[in-house]
């Protein structure tokens, strides 16, 4: 069966390095170009009220929902570039590394990009991330230049001063992942390190910070400078944080050289305890409370051999192991060290926690030749990779086209795939076990792949693939061979589709040099990025010339048993030290990506909508933020009190994993409804999307009547409105018996402490169009008497009736900007006059994203 194309992408542009194609945690595709990052960002589980910027298939397939993409870009070329010499030649860009969710201003990713000029600058998107500008932030390099004068003395200015002007010239650039100190809730807390590499061999690690709401320019502090050797450092890879011991994570940074040696640097970040009486939450201060500490590992893990390396990336294939993948021309190396902690850092010693499978130290395999054009060679630069977990196989790509795999890839690796057994009809098949899972491959349950009875139980559950029929894909395993023919399938169906109607398609000579590959979801579909060459053609080509397609295409086919395994494990709710943590802040969008574009495919989705339903209609376990105690606030009303609880609110909005599983629910529970053609079925999933509502609608309001009780001595008749909406909203019928007694007794609180007049209260509002009363009956619209319907704000429940709106990208909820986003900042004036208390305020800066889908906010005017 010829497999889909799902995007072609054409950019006019020149891609200049390999490995040009890395996602971030935002769910954003960044494209690194010659003189531009584009930023572009698909469709699949996002609500948007504008369309996509361009839809791009080939494939007519009447059962598939097209992929869109928001595209937007970040123009280098013409930025002013320092002047290291007089005479600077053509300046493009050579790496962009992407932060952890949750850095910028607006509660998003931050890039910092590196170009051949060999400064780092870091950019955020500001109104809107999918399709608006992005702007840059801060200069990285000038804060070093600024260190060397500062730092400068009149003697021996030479070479002193030559040695700091190269360690401000960066070579590499690397942003760490956020480290989970195993708390819950999750402090919001951004204890994340951006390394940089330099012409002197020296590894900067740097702190970026921005206090939450704050409108003047970002910091980033450097934490420590490590001198490596005389020779450039060339690449940096991070691997995952693990934890090492009571709130300690540990990670390794892997550093190549010029001379083709790489080094590795063990890197340890602590969180001490945050003692703060009046805190309502633990008042955690990166620079106060995490102590960073690095040791060098005295071996290095791949000698040096006059070779470059030309890419460089940690692969995690369980929970206790990750290996260490560097490619030079014509191979492939792999190292792996022992699980943390390690005494000393260059100790080999097998450690009996782990799988005797699972060796240490360093491998290399010779990359064997695919012949598919004139161009083919094994000599090809990796333009990227990734790791196959239920097949336990590494795909790479190389720049002549041809895609390899690696098979065996944590035991013994091989180019040669292991026989598989036969196996009877009746007899269950692996699936793919999603990216961000975190256990041993070696315990992975089996997805029912056969008819009704195959079901298996989990966690006290039956299998949401139990009663209904489930395809299973082909058992035909992955080669080198068959990986190439499918790139060389999907190049030529493309520019014979370009080239409709011309004689002009690809032969022999043309070949598809792939520049950057990435996998879509985790079962073989991939993102990838190509461009025509003819090795033979030395004719000069201007750049408006060139053409790169990106490509969205399945090297081979998702089975069903394969989607619904992958809905269970985002839906699991008893995953607490594996898989997704909020910790690291990852878009929901991001994680249901891969499912949202099977589900695409109609067929499929009758197939597997009554399964999903059953991973829907599961019993939620008990919240265990009921068990939160807020402390009353016995101080008078100031500045201490605001900060306090704008970290708090942010904390228990967003700090909760099983949170976060309540709104991945909504938002596929929505997205099913939406697909949904029969009436029994929609219907049954518009039910699941009600019950999950109501489950993060509650504990909203359990999270704000609990704030509101503890402040409730600081409240001014000036707040009272915001407060009686909470307890009426808690009050309705359907609200936990729990919820209701305590917005009650808030209420007698508030009673208690001031006289309250309904008509002053705010809970009867004025129609902005014809100044009749618009009752409190709803809390998502609100309707007047003579028929005005406004919408109201998803966080405060207020009309809105200004152009101050954010909007979510995943469910297309509305809210009130916060003061800081808005312009001039401070000046509430627009705002409603009910809602200009400073705990609404507090509670604006406090909601960076969606608080019923956990997306993030665009402002569309």
């Amino acid at each position: 069966m010829t497999q889909p194309i799902y995007a072609a992408l054409t950019l006019s542009t020149v891609i200049p390095h390999q490995n040009c194609l890395q996602w971030s945690d935002d769910g954003q595709l960044c494209v690194l170009t010659k003189s531009a990052v584009y930023i572009l960002t698909p469709d699949h589980g996002l609500a948007s009220s504008t369309p996509p910027d361009v839809r791009a298939s080939i494939d007519d397939q009447s059962s598939a929902k097209p992929l869109g993409w928001y595209k937007t870009m970040i123009d280098m070329s013409s930025r002013p570039v320092r002047a290291w010499a007089e005479i600077s030649d053509d300046v493009s860009v050579q790496a962009v590394t992407c932060s952890p969710s949750g850095l910028s201003g607006y509660g998003r990713c931050v890039l910092a990009v590196l170009n051949t000029n060999m400064e780092v600058t870091l950019w955020e998107g500001t109104k809107n991330h999918l399709k608006g500008e992005w702007c840059m932030i801060d200069n990285v390099t000038d804060h070093l230049v600024d260190a060397i004068a500062l730092n400068g003395t009149t003697d021996g200015v030479g070479v002193a001063r030559q040695e700091e002007v190269l360690n401000a010239q960066t070579t590499c650039i690397a942003w760490s992942a956020q480290p989970d100190f195993g708390i819950s809730p999750a402090p919001l807390l951004d204890a994340s390190l951006l390394a940089m590499g330099n012409r002197a061999g020296s590894i900067t690690l740097q702190r970026f910070s921005r206090s939450r709401g704050e409108r003047g320019q970002p910091t980033t502090t450097t934490i420590t400078k490590l001198e490596m050797c005389e020779r450039w450092i060339t690449q940096l890879a991070w691997s995952k944080w693990v934890a090492s011991g009571a709130n300690k994570c540990t990670a390794v940074l892997a550093y190549a050289m010029s001379d083709g040696g790489i080094g590795l640097l063990q890197v340890s970040q602590t969180l001490e305890a945050a003692v703060s009486p009046d805190a309502f939450v633990h008042d955690y201060d990166v620079e106060r409370h995490v102590r960073v500490d690095v040791e060098r590992f005295q071996n290095l893990a791949i000698p040096p051999d006059k070779r470059v390396v030309t890419a460089m990336r940690w692969v995690d294939v369980s929970a206790q192991k990750t290996i260490l993948v560097a490619s030079k021309a014509g191979t492939v190396h792999l190292y792996s060290h022992p699980p943390f902690p390690l005494s000393p850092p260059s100790s080999f010693i097998h450690s009996p926690i782990c799988s005797p499978t699972h060796s240490y130290g360093s491998k290399s395999l010779l990359i064997q030749i695919q012949p598919s054009s004139a161009g083919s060679s094994s000599l090809s630069p990796v333009s990227g990779l990734f790791y196959v977990r239920d097949r336990d196989a590494l795909l790479l790509a190389l720049s002549d086209g041809s895609v390899h795999a690696m098979h065996g890839f944590s035991s013994e690796p091989s180019w040669e795939p292991a026989p598989i057994p036969s196996v009877p009809t009746s007899s269950t098949t692996a699936v793919v076990v999603d990216e961000v899972e975190q256990e041993d491959s070696s315990t992975s349950e089996n997805a029912t792949a056969g008819k009704t009875g195959g079901g298996s139980t989990k966690n006290g559950h039956t299998s949401a693939a139990e009663g209904t029929a489930l395809t299973r894909s082909s058992d035909v395993p992955i080669t080198s061979e068959t990986l190439t023919e499918s790139s060389r399938s999907f190049f030529v169906r493309t520019q014979q589709h370009a080239s409709a109607g011309v004689s002009n398609v690809p032969d022999y000579m043309d070949v598809n040099k792939i520049d950057g590959f990435v996998p879509y979801d985790s079962c073989g579909t991939v993102a990838w990025m190509y461009e025509v060459s003819r090795p033979t053609d030395f004719s000069y080509k201007h750049e408006a010339k060139h053409a790169c397609v990106m490509l969205v295409t399945p090297f081979w086919s998702a089975d069903d048993g394969w989607v619904v395994k992958t809905v269970e494990e985002e839906m699991d709710w008893s995953k607490n030290g594996s898989g997704v943590r909020c910790a690291t802040r990852v878009a929901p969008a991001h994680l249901l990506r891969g499912i949202f574009l099977h589900l695409a495919d109609t067929t499929r989705f009758k197939r597997l909508c009554r399964a999903l339903l059953n991973i829907l209609d599961r019993d939620m376990q008990e919240d265990p933020s009921t068990a939160v105690v807020i402390p009353e606030w016995t101080k008078p009303c100031n500045e201490e009190i605001k900060i306090h609880l704008r970290k708090s609110l942010a904390t228990q909005f967003f700090g909760w994993e099983s949170f976060l599983r309540t709104r991945m629910k909504l938002a596929l529970a929505d997205g099913c409804w939406k697909l949904c053609q029969d009436a029994q079925m929609r219907s049954d999933c518009g039910r699941a999307a009600r019950i999950q509502l109501a489950a993060v609608s509650h504990r909203v309001l359990r999270i704000l009547v609990r704030h509101l009780t503890a402040i409730v001595t600081t409240l001014s008749p000036a707040d009272v409105p915001f407060v009686l909406r909470v307890v009426v909203q808690s009050l309705l019928p359907g609200s936990p018996s729990d919820l209701s007694s305590e917005a009650q007794a808030l209420s007698d609180k508030v009673n208690a402490t001031m006289a309250i007049e309904l008509e002053g209260a705010g809970l009867l509002e004025m129609c902005p169009a014809c100044h009749t009363e618009v009752p409190l009956q709803d809390i998502t619209q609100a309707t007047c008497l003579n028929g005005h319907t406004w919408t109201r704000c998803s966080v405060t429940s207020f009309i809105l009736s200004t152009a101050m709106v954010r909007t979510c990208i995943g469910c297309n909820r509305k809210a009130l900007l916060p003061l800081s986003q808005s312009s001039p900042a401070e000046d509430d004036s627009w705002m409603p006059v009910a809602a200009r208390s400073w705990v609404v305020k507090e509670l604006l800066e406090a909601v960076d994203r969606c608080l019923f889908c956990g997306n993030s906010f665009v402002r569309i005017v």
